[in-house]
């Protein structure tokens, strides 16, 4: 391999590098936002409650609706 190809490959290995770190980046971002901005942990929380009410139907509609003792 001479030296032109040597740098032709280099920069090729080059740009891919870079595409792969951009997506990094992109997916990091998107990340915080969703965590920060779009409730993230609670909302998920939340969501996985309401669900295990719906599953429960009122079975034990008794404790469902009562504040959280602290």
């Amino acid at each position: 391999m001479d030296i032109a190809g040597m740098q032709m490959w280099s920069e090729k290995m080059r740009i891919v590098l870079g595409v792969i770190f951009i997506l990094f980046i992109v997916c990091f971002i998107a990340i915080v936002v969703e965590e920060t901005f779009l409730g993230g942990r609670r909302r998920r929380k939340a969501l996985k409650i309401a669900r295990e009410r719906q599953l429960d139907g009122g079975l034990n509609s008794a404790t469902s609706d009562r504040a959280p003792q602290n």
